[in-house]
């Protein structure tokens, strides 16, 4: 694979700051208003696949995702999600105050051929693209993270990935207060909460879009296109997880989180599970952790696999962004941004792609560092974070930096004229090491019991063995050897390499002489996160 096809393939999936919808959307929290996006034909879309009900030890995975869902509260998105691939690119949405959109009769935007011709005369937002060889010159697949695992053979690039609890249609993050949903006006008295995980690969050949004859000058400035706010975007293709149940009116007490936690824990068969494509999951599972924030579990790296990937979501763009001289958010891929495992102390890099989808050239100041990208270009921009901490074991930290985007161009009438844009740092940490030292000895007798001379350690979870040494070693030999005169003293690293065994053995007499041994036992691990 050449470089400007790993660089195509790691451009940015469109990515805006908003709710995730899930299906076609159900209703504005229950208030009546205008029909929503039309619901996708009443079929079984492929790859899909309604699992056992949760029972058991079925939602052990279920349970780490809700501790997971915590480091993804800042990764929120515009989404339709739709298995069937129903919805039309380019088709306005009206957004209304509570976060739901309903479909326009209005064709607000049209992908743009790469390279592209320019456009007509007097069409809103009209701009030429850059040749397809100008815009693989200037784009560069972004380095890995350092200590983040390699994609294994096979795997798909992960541009988004999200855990988090979707109430009805609508992802909420983190968490949500449930009687809000049941006192919004409406008269719906049962919702359907989910803790969904997913992941969209990166896109092969990303769409850019240009405005349609109904988008016009709108008389505050910028454009307009009817009444429409949004219109849909290209489609992505990736996999999901939802652990799925529902909850009446008279159930809603609390938390969203507090809710299904109390129905996992008690392996409530009202817990199903859906899944769409083939999504790998791992490193959610976690041990008791002594130090571990909260007195709880410590968890390592997040990996996901997207082993088929399906059509599964569609972006959702302010229409704002097709006007001739939108300032539009940039994408960036991934998201969100993975340092890997990086110890306290230590300082983590990783590279990001950030793509300009506005119709002008861009500067991007982040720090000390501004790179130039021109229109529908992309460029790599670095990211850094030394975390801090006393964890004795895998800690999951997340924190946001901030990249400005400026047009190049000072005097461009562009709207708005700068962009704050948030990027979600994400990073897996620890103490570098964990040592113990304790000394160990026999009695001291004829015939002293070896037994007490022997131990066996563990590691704490997230750590592997570096160094087993016994120390200060002393035996009742001649010289005061330990590996001499029937002495024997050893310090092992197990069989898994996630401890040590120590084992001291001598000679034994009947009638005459003391014998035993004793010494420190002294082990290192240090910080190796799966």
């Amino acid at each position: 694979m050449s470089g400007a096809d790993r660089a195509r393939r790691r451009r940015a999936a469109p990515l805006r700051a908003g709710g995730l919808l899930l299906g076609a959307l159900a209703s504005a929290l229950g208030c009546p208003g205008p029909p929503e996006v039309p619901v996708p034909p009443p079929r079984k879309p492929a790859g899909a696949a309604v699992l056992p009900a949760c029972k058991d030890s079925g939602c052990s995975q279920a349970g780490a995702l809700l501790a997971a869902a915590r480091a993804f509260s800042d990764v929120r998105h515009d989404y339709l999600l739709d298995t069937s691939s129903a919805m039309v690119p380019g088709r306005g949405l009206s957004r209304s105050a509570a976060g739901a959109f309903s479909p326009v009769g209005l064709a607000c935007a049209r992908p743009k051929a790469e390279p592209a011709a320019p456009a007509a005369t007097g069409a809103p937002g009209a701009a030429a693209a850059p040749a397809a060889q100008t815009v693989a010159a200037i784009t560069a697949a972004p380095a890995a993270a350092p200590g983040a695992p390699a994609p294994a053979p096979g795997e798909r690039a992960i541009d988004f990935r999200y855990v988090g609890i979707a109430v009805d249609s609508v992802l909420v993050g983190a968490d949500v207060d449930l009687p809000a949903y049941f006192s919004a006006g409406g008269t719906l008295d049962r919702r359907r909460l989910r803790l969904v995980a997913m992941a969209l690969v990166a896109d092969e050949d990303p769409q850019f879009f240009e405005p349609t004859e109904s988008v016009v000058p709108a008389a505050t400035g910028g454009c307009a296109c009817g009444r429409a706010t949004h219109f849909i975007g290209a489609v992505k293709r990736g996999a999901m997880v939802a652990y799925e149940t529902d909850v009446m009116a008279g159930e809603a007490h609390g938390t969203a989180l507090g809710l299904f936690k109390a129905r996992i824990e008690a392996g409530d068969r009202r817990v199903t599970m859906t899944s769409v494509g083939e999504l790998a999951i791992e490193g959610v599972e976690g041990a008791p952790v002594a130090g571990a924030k909260g007195g709880g579990q410590a968890f390592g790296a997040l990996r996901m696999e997207v082993k088929k990937a399906v059509p599964l979501a569609y972006a959702i763009y302010p229409v704002a962004d097709v006007c001739r001289f939108s300032l539009a958010e940039p994408e960036i891929a991934p998201l969100p941004v993975d340092l890997g495992v990086v110890p306290y102390g230590a300082t983590g890099t990783a590279q990001a792609l950030i793509t300009n989808r506005a119709q002008v050239d861009v500067r991007v100041t982040h720090g000390e560092r501004t790179v130039e990208v021109p229109a529908h270009g992309s460029a790599e921009l670095a990211f850094s974070w030394t975390p801090e901490g006393a964890t004795a074991g895998c800690e999951r930290q997340t924190r946001r930096d901030t990249f400005v985007v400026q047009p190049k161009d000072a005097s461009a009438p562009v709207v708005p004229r700068e962009r704050a844009v948030v990027v979600p740092l994400q990073v897996t940490t620890g103490m570098p090491t964990f040592s113990k030292h304790e000394p160990i000895a026999t009695e001291t007798g004829r015939s002293p019991d070896y037994g007490r001379a022997s131990a066996d350690w563990t590691c704490p979870a997230g750590y592997v063995v570096e160094q087993c040494e016994p120390q200060l070693a002393s035996c009742l030999s001649s010289t005061g050897s330990c590996n001499a005169e029937g002495y024997r003293l050893t310090a092992e690293a197990t069989a898994d390499g996630r401890g040590c065994a120590f084992r001291c053995t001598g000679p034994s007499s009947t009638i005459w002489g003391d014998h035993g041994c004793s010494y420190t036992a002294a082990m290192v691990c240090r910080l190796g996160c799966n």
